[in-house]
């Protein structure tokens, strides 16, 4: 079984991966539907350049954050992601706190991607094989190996078709869904301290990094 020392690590270096989104688009031909090739291809290109934008040496840490930032908020279903997390404890808020929440995820998020810069090393992705789950979902099986120490991990990436565009919605590291990690921890938070626990929390977090 794998530690819960190791597992953080991994989690932590996979998530900054999972985040980081191409600047180009890909759009499928269908507009009502993903082809495992779209989702494939989409995986590829965010990665390579996610990679040029973590080792581009002409820029400094501030400005590949900012990269990243836009990058995933403009690329990723974050407000998605956001209801996600929050379960089905969104059912208890009010309009005002929804659009509260919706915003402060957001910042959350993409300070928490980030945030995870200092922690990149350079990375291979090898894509092993895909699955369409839905016409609108397509799962894309990955390894990423470090040039480092060659270590290899099992990625599994969530892509979907939302409003005619490919957007990634979770990833699964070695088994575990870093969305489902995130929204056991937002209900752990929620259930014990409530709407404004939360808040504080993610604003902690925020004002930190």
């Amino acid at each position: 079984m794998m530690s819960g020392k190791i597992l953080n690590r991994i989690l932590f270096k996979t998530l900054f991966v999972f985040f980081l989104i191409s600047i180009i688009v890909l759009y499928v031909k269908n507009a009502n539907s993903i082809e495992k090739l779209d989702a494939e291809k989409f995986v590829i290109n965010t990665t390579t350049k996610a990679k040029i934008i973590a080792l581009d040496k002409e820029i400094n840490l501030d400005q590949k954050k900012q990269a990243i930032e836009k990058l995933a908020l403009n690329n990723v279903d974050v407000d998605g992601l956001g209801r996600y997390c929050l379960g089905s404890n969104i059912n208890l808020l009010n309009d005002k706190q929804k659009k509260i929440y919706a915003l402060k995820f957001r910042e959350f998020f993409s300070k928490n991607i980030s945030n995870r810069l200092r922690n990149y090393s350079d990375e291979d992705i090898q894509i092993i094989g895909s699955e369409k789950r839905s016409k609108n979902y397509v799962l894309v099986k990955s390894k990423i190996i470090s040039k480092s120490d060659k270590q290899e991990i099992n990625i599994d990436w969530r892509v979907f078709l939302v409003n005619d565009k490919l957007l990634i919605r979770d990833l699964v590291v070695e088994g575990i869904s870093l969305a489902k990690a995130q929204r056991e921890e937002f209900s752990s938070i929620f259930n014990s301290s409530g709407f404004k626990g939360l808040l504080d929390n993610l604003d902690n977090y925020i004002n930190k990094n």
